[in-house]
């Protein structure tokens, strides 16, 4: 290995951090990203390769990379919401930045010394990918696990409430006040779980861009009486009390499956992450739009998560884990239906999150 080579990289360290932060920050994935997302592990990948290089004595086969940056790279790059293509242009990009800097240093690479270059940085991006793929993969395993549990869960008070009834009604000899009160539980429970297995079916057509809409005249009220009546048992389980503050009469063209995927989506998320207190839903007219927001007093959201909080598998260190795909889904509906989406959150305090939707749906060319 040129011994030139080394020190020029090693003088001009901060240049080629600088160089690939320029390149990757001006693509379409980055471009809403804060410089600490963007930058991330890189400084300490780019000094493990100047290292490698400088032990390396022109061989490539003694280079040897840590996996360790590099994986840590590739997974924070799936919860940024990278695809694999974009993961492998950040590793040209920083390929680039390293013979950028020799070429305005008027140096030049003997074959040696480019193999073992190109030797360290595919080191690197094989590490990272081969993790990110891992993670991916575990992720969807995780992800359809805590489905089915949800669905266990979820589908249990529902079927006990229709199988109750259903005894209930056996034993009335005619058709009675009693007789009609079981069959008005039997049509509710129905009614949730219809709600719990559209709602999934909403939530995987979001996540492979097929969403399907069905306009119609829709009670606000209604539609959060039903994501009230589905998860009210997870907020009892963690002591929240659920509260809702909807005028009666709001109504909107709009389609009601997906609003309320929203609604439920929401509640859902901010029960998740509020330890104990109350989480609500309010709604009100603003102009030709209705505003709804959904208010917790959980643990918050940090400041640097929020420009990134509707980005797929983002979530924050500061609260327990989850899938980190509902608020992605959400967005990806509001948009679907013409609205716009916004947080606020404060650490320690709560978050709210604010949902704005025409009064009546447009369909877009």
């Amino acid at each position: 290995m040129d011994p030139s080579v080394s020190a020029e990289f090693l003088r001009q360290r901060d240049s080629i951090i600088e160089d690939w932060f320029r390149r990757v920050s001006e693509r379409p994935v980055a471009r809403s990203l804060p410089r600490k997302s963007i930058l991330n592990n890189i400084p300490g990948l780019v000094d493990q390769i100047i290292e490698a290089l400088s032990k390396a004595g022109g061989r490539r086969s003694s280079l040897s990379i840590p996996r360790q940056i590099a994986e840590e790279h590739g997974a924070s790059r799936l919860d940024l919401g990278y695809g694999l293509m974009e993961l492998g242009e950040e590793y040209n990009s920083l390929r680039d930045a390293f013979l950028s800097v020799l070429d305005s240093a008027g140096i030049a690479l003997n074959n040696a010394t480019a193999s073992a270059l190109h030797g360290a940085i595919d080191q690197a991006h094989r590490a990272g990918v081969e993790h990110y793929i891992q993670l991916r993969e575990a992720r969807l395993r995780e992800r359809q696990s805590d489905f089915l549990a949800r669905l266990v869960h979820d589908f249990r008070s529902p079927l006990s409430t229709v199988l109750t009834s259903v005894e209930l009604i056996r034993r009335e000899d005619s058709l009675s006040k009693g007789l009609s009160r079981n069959l008005d539980r039997i049509e509710r429970a129905t009614r949730r779980l219809l709600l719990l297995v559209e709602g999934q079916l909403a939530t995987e057509a979001a996540l492979a861009g097929n969403l399907q809409f069905q306009v119609v005249e829709v009670n606000l009220s209604e539609v959060a009486e039903d994501v009230h009546a589905i998860l009210q048992t997870r907020a009892e389980e963690k002591g929240i009390l659920l509260r809702e503050d909807i005028p009666a009469g709001l109504q909107l063209r709009t389609d009601r499956l997906l609003l309320g995927q929203v609604l439920q989506n929401l509640v859902d998320n901010a029960i998740k992450y509020t330890p104990t207190g109350t989480v609500g839903v309010q709604a009100r007219e603003a102009g030709g739009d209705v505003c709804i927001t959904v208010e917790d007093t959980g643990r918050g959201i940090a400041p640097d998560l929020l420009p990134v909080i509707f980005d797929m598998y983002k979530r924050s260190e500061h609260v327990s884990p989850g899938r980190g795909v509902g608020l992605a889904v959400v967005k990806t509906i509001v948009s679907f239906l013409g609205g716009t989406i916004k947080a606020e959150s404060e650490l320690g305090k709560g978050s709210r999150f604010i949902v704005s939707l025409p009064r009546a749906y447009a369909a877009r060319s």
